[in-house]
């Protein structure tokens, strides 16, 4: 019974992993909790209340290892938990750190739009690359039209 326990876990982890980001730590800890859950009900004893969320205190905001004006250069980001120099910081802080977007800006306190996670000579060939594709140009022609 102990596996079909298992085979129901890993379903319902699945499923919420997949419309939820979750950290590797809050993966092993919803695994966890399902486990004990389910081999609980098996077991006959009373489902237990879910354990009380703790509070989530706002993260204190590090203060960058290198001054801001040298995060984004024209060649390379850096990465201001490891200082890796780096085109794109996505996957990166991703894959090494565990962290989203959205919480490496709120950990060190930055504007997305000040300080993107691409450097400017791969956001600029980007660009190039998409008006030569004509991307855009659609939009373009309405605006020229209504004007």
């Amino acid at each position: 019974m102990a596996t079909e326990i298992l085979k129901l876990t890993a379903q319902i982890v699945i499923s919420h992993a997949s419309m939820s980001e979750l950290t590797p730590k809050e993966l092993v800890e919803e695994i966890r909790d399902v486990y004990h859950l389910l081999s609980s009900l098996e077991a006959g004893a009373p489902a237990e209340a879910a354990p009380v969320q703790k509070p989530v205190l706002p993260e204190e905001v590090k203060k960058p290892p290198i001054p801001l004006e040298d995060i984004v250069q024209d060649k390379f980001v850096v990465c201001l938990e490891c200082g890796k120099k780096m085109r794109t910081l996505k996957a990166h802080i991703r894959k090494s750190h565990g962290l989203t977007p959205q919480e490496y800006f709120r950990r060190y306190g930055l504007d997305p739009k000040k300080y993107p996670l691409v450097c400017r000579e791969y956001s600029e060939q980007r660009r190039a690359l998409a008006k030569e594709k004509g991307l855009g140009e659609k939009g373009a022609a309405r605006r020229k039209a209504t004007v």
